[in-house]
Formats: structure tokens, C-alpha cells, sequence
């Protein structure tokens, strides 16, 4: 997903809480970030973030 897709999606969704069901890779015009971004609620963090919060 692009950064500027998971940043429109994050305004979307607010500060409703999310279990971050499925996580995709995050890119900046065409390259990998190293991130991952959340499909429902837009939310983008490192990897490690997400292993941690499950």
C-alpha cells in the first residue's frame, strides 16, 4: 500500500481501536518503506510494533 493510501485511510478510520487484522507492505512512490501498514485502519509501524502488540 502507499504511504499516502495508509495516511488517507488513517484519517478515515480516527481513534477507533483495531486489531489490526491483515498487514501489508508500505511503499513511497514505488519503494519499500520497511513498514507495514495495517489494511483497516491505516496505521504504519515497523514490523517489531506489530509482533509486539499481538
Amino acid at each position: 500500500m502507499q504511504m499516502k493510501e495508509a495516511l488517507e485511510l488513517r484519517k478515515k478510520w480516527g481513534d477507533k481501536p483495531c486489531d489490526h487484522p491483515q498487514l501489508v507492505k508500505e511503499y513511497h512512490l514505488g519503494t519499500q518503506t520497511g513498514d507495514r501498514v495495517c489494511t483497516q485502519c491505516g496505521l504504519s509501524a515497523s514490523p517489531e510494533y506489530f509482533k509486539k502488540e499481538k
